[in-house]
């Protein structure tokens, strides 16, 4: 019987730094734990000091930091030729980014259940459904930048629906589903010796330039406090490239612009 975990999305093929993984411990060593990343079918390494802040780790409490087989949320701190290694331990849940990953994979295993239940219903082989339908969808969606197939499928259903790629029984299941959706925020300060309008000028340029105008919006809280949002669930490199395209234009003497970013 195929797992949920031996299904691939077409954006998860190899880790990268500072990202969030979802991961299991397999063992625990001398000095580190073994784990195995879920989402890439991967082996990592986690060791001891990077498991928690805390500097005087007992044995006995072990049992409770890195339960066996359970599934946890870690980050990538490193990479060396064919050893991952991960830490859970400067993890911020409070974090943008933390926040965007669970979402993305509370939609990834929605998906994936649903998948599942249509071929289990329909004596069809899960992984090869998955792998003829699912995924070059999933490649589509990257292609158009779209933040998580989820989104991206109820967003294109029309156009999906009618292709016939993914049977009716599926769209519909995922239309009743109501998850949560996290809309990225970002705030920073803005300041300028010249006036607002120099501000407002230099942001419609930085959203240009960033080709970030149809995906995100500016609005003021209240001066100088400002904050970037998306229009929709996207990714938040978007708001990455308009903040540097914006500090970038501050650096330029002439504009007498200050940029502070908060979050």
């Amino acid at each position: 019987m195929s797992s949920i975990n031996e299904i691939k999305f077409y954006s998860l093929i190899n880790p990268i730094e500072r990202s969030y993984v979802n991961f299991m411990f397999t063992d625990r060593l001398d000095n580190c734990f073994e784990c195995f990343l879920t989402d890439f079918n991967k082996k990592a390494v986690m060791p001891f000091h990077l498991a928690t802040q805390k500097s005087n780790m007992k044995h006995k409490n072990i049992n409770t930091l890195a339960p066996l087989n359970k599934p946890l949320i870690g980050i990538v701190e490193d990479i060396i030729d064919d050893t991952i290694i991960i830490s859970m331990a400067f993890i911020d849940k409070g974090s943008l980014e933390y926040k965007l990953f669970l979402e993305e994979t509370s939609k990834n295993r929605a998906l994936a259940i649903k998948v599942k239940q249509y071929t289990a219903k329909n004596n069809i082989n899960y992984s090869d459904y998955w792998e003829r339908v699912i995924y070059p969808i999933d490649k589509m969606r990257m292609e158009n930048n779209e933040f998580n197939l989820f989104d991206y499928i109820l967003n294109n259903i029309d156009i999906i629906g009618k292709e016939g790629s993914i049977d009716k029984s599926i769209l519909d299941a995922l239309q009743s589903m109501s998850l949560k959706t996290v809309i990225p925020n970002i705030k920073f300060k803005l300041v300028s010796s010249t006036g607002i309008d120099n501000l407002q000028k230099m942001i419609t340029t930085a959203l240009e330039i960033s080709k970030t105008k149809d995906i995100l919006e500016v609005m003021v809280e209240s001066a100088p406090n400002y904050y970037v949002s998306s229009k929709e669930t996207t990714d938040i490199s978007h708001h990455k490239k308009f903040l540097s395209a914006l500090e970038n234009l501050a650096k330029n003497l002439e504009n007498n612009i200050y940029i502070s970013i908060l979050n």
